[in-house]
C-alpha cells in the first residue's frame, strides 16, 4: 500500500495513489508491503533507490545506516505483536532527503500507529524531514518504555504469586500451577529480549543522526541537538531498565524451577509416606494369609478381629508419628 501525506495550511491530507505529482509534492510517503510498481513509482519520483525486503533484514550497520544520492537511509527494528501471535521484530526503513520523509515497512506495529496518530494531531511534525525522523524515533522509544513497564508489572504479579506468604504448606505447593507461570516467565523474557534488540537499533540510529558513527557532524540546529541528546539518554536508561528486567526474569525462572523441584519432591514424599503407612498392614495380612497347618490363631475365635486391630494399629501408629514429626 502506498500513501502520501501532504500538509496544506496546517491541515493533513492523505492520498492513495502513485501519480508522479502527488509523490513529488508529498511531505511524507509511507510504503506498507509495497508492490514492485509502487516501489518503482517512488524511485522514479524521488530519483533514488528503495531497499528490498532482504536488504532491510540484514543486521550489519553498513546495510542499515548509510547515505546515498543525497539521502540518508536508516533502518530500525520495532517490536510487533500481532494478535494471538508471538512478538517479533519488524524492520522499518526511513529515507530522509532534504525535502521528503519516506518510510518502508512490511508490518504495522503499534509504534507506527502511534506515530500516525501523532502526525494526524500535529501535521507540522512532518514538514521538515529530520523533525519527522526524530518524532518517529521518540514515538518508538515511548512505545518500548510502555512495553517494559508492562513486562515489569507482569513480573511483579508473578513474583507475588510465586513467593506468597501463605504458600508454605505442602498442599499449596502441590496445587500451584507452576507450568503456567513458567510459560508466562518465558513470554516475558522473549518480549524483553526483543525490546532490547529494538533499543540497540535505535541507539545506532540516534548515533548515525548525530554524526557519531561516520565521523562527520551534519548541520543541526540547537533544538535538534537537544532532542538527539535527550533521545540517547532515554534509550540508555531503557537499556539499563531492560537489563534489570532480564535479570529479574532469570531470577524468577530459577525460582520457578526450584519450586517445581519442591513440588515434585512433595509428591514423592506423599507417595513414600503412603507406602510406609500401608506396608505394616500388608505384612500382617500376608502373614495370616499363609496356608500352614499349624497356626494357632487360625482356629481362635478372636483371631480375625485381632488381625484387623493389628492392621489398623500398624497403619495409624506410623501416621501419628509422621504427623508429630511434621512430615505431613
Amino acid at each position: 500500500m502506498l500513501r502520501s501525506f501532504h500538509v496544506e495550511a496546517g491541515r493533513l491530507r492523505i492520498d492513495e495513489g502513485d501519480s508522479l505529482s502527488l509523490l513529488q509534492q508529498a511531505a511524507w510517503i509511507d510504503l506498507l508491503a509495497p508492490t514492485p510498481e509502487e516501489d518503482h513509482a517512488v524511485e522514479h519520483a524521488m530519483a533514488l533507490s528503495v531497499p528490498t525486503r532482504e536488504e532491510m533484514s540484514e543486521v550489519e550497520s553498513s546495510s542499515n545506516l548509510y547515505r546515498e544520492s543525497g539521502a540518508s537511509y536508516i533502518t530500525v527494528r520495532l517490536v510487533s505483536r500481532p494478535r494471538d501471535q508471538q512478538p517479533k521484530l519488524a524492520a522499518v526503513t526511513m529515507i530522509v532527503t532534504a525535502r521528503q520523509f519516506v518510510t518502508l515497512r512490511y508490518a504495522d506495529p503499534t509504534a507506527f500507529k502511534l506515530f500516525c496518530a501523532r502526525v494526524d494531531k500535529s501535521p507540522k511534525v512532518i514538514e521538515h524531514p529530520r523533525d519527522a525522523v526524530l518524532t518517529f524515533l521518540e514515538t518508538v522509544v515511548d512505545r518500548v518504555a510502555d512495553i517494559l513497564e508492562e513486562i515489569g508489572n507482569g513480573l511483579d504479579v508473578l513474583a507475588g504469586e510465586l513467593f506468597a506468604q501463605d504458600a508454605t504448606s505442602t498442599k499449596v505447593a502441590v496445587e500451584k500451577d507452576l507450568a503456567a507461570m513458567l510459560r508466562q516467565i518465558g513470554r516475558s523474557g522473549d518480549l524483553a529480549g526483543r525490546a532490547r534488540e529494538s533499543l540497540l537499533s535505535l541507539t545506532r540510529a540516534a548515533g548515525f543522526l548525530s554524526g557519531e558513527e561516520n565521523g562527520d557532524t551534519p548541520h543541526q540546529d540547537r533544538n535538534e541537538v537537544l532532542r538527539l541528546k535527550t533521545l540517547q539518554r532515554d534509550i540508555k536508561s531503557l537499556l539499563e531498565h531492560d537489563a534489570y528486567l532480564l535479570s529479574q526474569i532469570q531470577f524468577l525462572l530459577d525460582s520457578n524451577l526450584g519450586m517445581i523441584s519442591i513440588q515434585q519432591n512433595a509428591i514423592i514424599k506423599i507417595l513414600s509416606v503412603a507406602a510406609v503407612i500401608f506396608l505394616p498392614p500388608t505384612l500382617v495380612g500376608s502373614l495370616y494369609g499363609m496356608n500352614f497347618e499349624h497356626m494357632p490363631e487360625l482356629k481362635w475365635h478372636l483371631g480375625y478381629p485381632m488381625a484387623i486391630v493389628m492392621m489398623v494399629l500398624s497403619a495409624v501408629l506410623p501416621y501419628w508419628y509422621f504427623r508429630r514429626r511434621g512430615w505431613l
